[in-house]
């Protein structure tokens, strides 16, 4: 169901506790509602019912906060996107050096978090397609490709790649680290995480050296 959500009437307090820290619990029982399900049952299979059933709520509850599913997707997806992005952040500032080491931080927060959750992975990677979320996604990731791009661009400030070489190389990591997270979840790719940190921070670090030697150039007329 698609639509707006109702917005509520002001009410007394009840039990010491007002009215709209009532309605900011009841939403964030959804939330962690609809991370489970979404997560494990996936986008299709879940109803408001579910939503509402897993939360302990009553459908008028769910309305309160979210127009329809894909509203809480929207929601659920989004807080995974910021909590996830806040970590690699966080772990790259963390890195004195430059280059490889940030890389490596950055990398290993990425995979070790979604790995370790199933439910994430999916809500990122495999839901949005289902839920009408693909421009979501295609922007979370462009957000990390930032990221990336900036992480590469500050391991030799001196040097200045062209900015459509760096575009490319941002999105062939945050892609690569895609693949792999998926294809090891289907159980396609069976490789430890600490070695899946290492090779991929070794491809992401030797692309990375190519790029500001300059060895990556278009490819000649044949």
């Amino acid at each position: 169901m698609s639509g707006t959500a109702k917005q509520p009437r002001p009410v007394r307090s009840y039990g010491g506790v007002g009215a709209a820290d009532r309605i900011a619990a009841r939403r964030a029982k959804l939330l962690d509602a609809g991370l489970e399900l979404f997560g494990t049952k996936g986008y299709p299979a879940t109803g408001v019912k579910d939503l509402c059933r897993a939360a302990g709520l009553t459908d008028r509850y769910f309305y309160e906060s979210f127009g329809g599913t894909a509203a809480l997707f929207a929601a659920v997806f989004d807080g995974v996107i910021d909590e996830l992005f806040a970590a690699v952040a966080v772990a790259v500032d963390a890195v004195c050096a430059t280059g490889t080491r940030k890389l490596r931080a950055g990398i290993g927060t990425f995979l070790t978090a979604l790995g370790e959750d199933s439910r994430k992975l999916r809500i990122i990677f495999v839901e949005p397609a289902a839920a009408g979320a693909e421009q979501r996604m295609r922007e979370a990731l462009w957000r990390f490709a930032r990221l990336v791009a900036e992480t590469a661009t500050a391991a030799r400030p001196q040097e200045r790649p062209p900015s459509e070489l760096v575009d490319i190389y941002a999105l062939s990591v945050v892609g690569m680290l895609e693949r792999v997270l998926v294809e090891k979840q289907s159980g396609r790719l069976d490789v430890p995480m600490a070695d899946l940190v290492d090779y991929c921070t070794a491809y992401a670090g030797a692309s990375l050296g190519a790029l500001h030697a300059g060895r990556i150039t278009k490819a000649p007329d044949r």
